[in-house]
């Protein structure tokens, strides 16, 4: 029962998490930039090639520049989309002495139509001549992002649920470690246990979504687990081996038993 709980617990926080990403996301994107990016788009699909040209940076000017633009348009269905969202915002700006800063805006946008959903990605630069255009891309996709990134149950493998459990079991480990290196008698350097108890080493994580897997052997985490999800990027899972847990608990042992036979 008690697993039970802690596992709609986990859950509940997932999903409170992932109410927040947007509007993280709202709160980082640059209203101005975001603005004329949409506007760019707009004109894109509405096939007015000329006016997006003149806002693409010189080195994008190719002669094949009217055919990649119609390929970028051509993925957007017919009609005005249902809803247009932020879905990723980076910006960045690069200094140097004696030059003028240089910042990068990295903007993506998802269209929702009546079936269908598109992911559009404006890239800008805004240096001390203006505002340019470094890149527009647009990509064809069956389902949104949030439906594809959401932390669900559904299909999920053995490995996916033994994963869920050790997120939620080994954290739970570490800190009754932790209580127990506090309540142990005649231990040496007690508050460096204390701390070792709540690390992990070598880091096995799991894609939610894609069930990939991945090896970190010179990492470490506080717990020994995590479970974070960046934008509306995919869930990652993550564990390590709690060996500070493991080996007070050993030492633990070592020292009631002899102190039980002194």
């Amino acid at each position: 029962m008690k697993v039970f709980r802690l596992l709609l617990l986990a859950c509940a926080s997932f999903v409170l998490l992932a109410c927040s990403q947007q509007e993280l996301i709202d709160k980082l994107t640059p209203q101005a930039e975001s603005a004329y990016a949409k506007k760019l788009l707009a004109e894109l699909r509405a096939g007015d090639y000329a006016t997006v040209k003149e806002a693409l940076s010189p080195t994008l000017r190719t002669p094949d520049i009217d055919k990649k633009l119609a390929a970028v348009a051509a993925v957007f269905p017919a009609g005005e989309p249902k809803s247009v969202h932020v879905v990723g915002a980076n910006t960045s700006t690069m200094a140097k002495t004696g030059s003028p800063s240089v910042t990068s805006y990295n903007l993506t946008y998802e269209y929702q139509y009546a079936s269908a959903w598109v992911l559009a990605n404006v890239v800008l630069k805004r240096d001390e001549s203006g505002l340019h255009v470094m890149g527009i891309h647009s990509e064809a996709r069956s389902r949104s992002l949030e439906a594809s990134s959401a932390f669900s149950f559904a299909d999920k493998s053995p490995l996916h649920w033994a994963f869920l459990v050790l997120v939620i079991a080994i954290p739970l480990f570490c800190v009754y470690a932790f209580v127990m290196c506090l309540r142990t008698p005649n231990l040496e350097r007690r508050w460096l246990w204390a701390i070792f108890t709540l690390l992990g080493f070598v880091t096995v994580g799991l894609n939610w979504s894609t069930g990939e897997m991945s090896f970190r052997p010179l990492s470490f985490q506080l717990l020994s687990a995590a479970a974070f999800q960046s934008g509306y990027t995919p869930w990652m899972l993550s564990i390590s081996f709690p060996l500070g847990a493991v080996w007070l608990l050993c030492k633990r042992h070592t020292l009631l038993k002899a102190a039980s036979a002194a």
